[in-house]
C-alpha cells in the first residue's frame, strides 16, 4: 500500500468532508459535526492552507488532518500555537499508519512553518507516543471544561513552553461546530 501525504487543494473540500462523515460515522462521543468544523476553520483567518494534509492510496481519498492557527495567553501577551482537529481516517484504512503518517507530516510542516507547539483535545494515551504531554503540566488553560487525560500539548522544540501561560484562544467557529 502506497500513502501519499498532500496539502489540500480548493476542489478536495467536498472530498474532505466526505472523509470526515465516514471518519466519525460510528464514533459515540462525536457529534457528526466535524466536517462543518472543517468548513469553519477553512473559511477562517486561522486556516494555513499547508496544514489542511490528505492522505491518499492510490489516489483515493483516505485520511485528512486539520491544524488552525489559536493562541495562548492573557491580554496583549500572546504566544501563537496550533491547534490539531479533526484527525480523519475512514473505518477501510484505520490500524493501518495512516494516522500516524498525517500527525509525522503535520508536525514537521508545522515546525517548518515556524510553529513551535500544537495542542489538542483528544483520545487519552494515543498523542504520547508523538511526545505529547498533558496541559495540565502546563500553566495553560482551556476556554472549556475537558477531562484533564484528553488535553494535551506538543512542544515541537526544546525550550517551547518556557514561559508560555494563559487561556488558549481558539479561532471563531472552532469551538462553534
Amino acid at each position: 500500500m502506497v500513502v501519499t501525504v498532500r496539502r489540500e487543494h480548493p476542489r478536495d473540500a467536498e472530498t474532505i468532508a466526505q472523509v470526515v462523515q465516514r471518519a466519525y460515522a460510528d464514533v459515540p462521543y462525536s457529534d457528526h459535526r466535524e466536517h462543518i468544523m472543517v468548513d469553519l476553520m477553512r473559511a477562517s483567518d486561522a486556516y494555513i492552507p499547508e496544514l489542511s494534509l490528505l492522505a491518499e492510496v492510490n489516489g483515493e481519498a483516505v485520511g485528512h488532518v486539520l491544524l488552525t492557527k489559536a493562541h495562548i495567553g492573557f491580554g496583549y501577551s500572546a504566544f501563537p500555537t496550533l491547534a490539531l482537529a479533526p484527525l480523519s481516517v475512514v473505518p477501510a484504512f484505520q490500524r493501518q499508519g495512516i494516522s500516524k503518517l498525517l500527525i509525522s507530516y503535520a508536525h514537521d510542516q508545522s515546525a517548518a512553518l515556524g510553529f513551535a507547539t500544537i495542542l489538542l483535545v483528544c483520545i487519552p494515551n494515543y498523542y504520547q507516543q508523538f511526545g505529547y504531554e498533558r496541559l495540565s503540566r502546563c500553566p495553560i488553560k482551556l476556554p472549556f471544561d475537558a477531562p484533564d487525560a484528553n488535553c494535551m500539548i506538543l512542544p515541537l522544540k526544546p525550550g517551547a513552553l518556557d514561559g508560555v501561560s494563559g487561556i488558549v484562544c481558539y479561532a471563531e467557529g472552532w469551538l462553534e461546530h
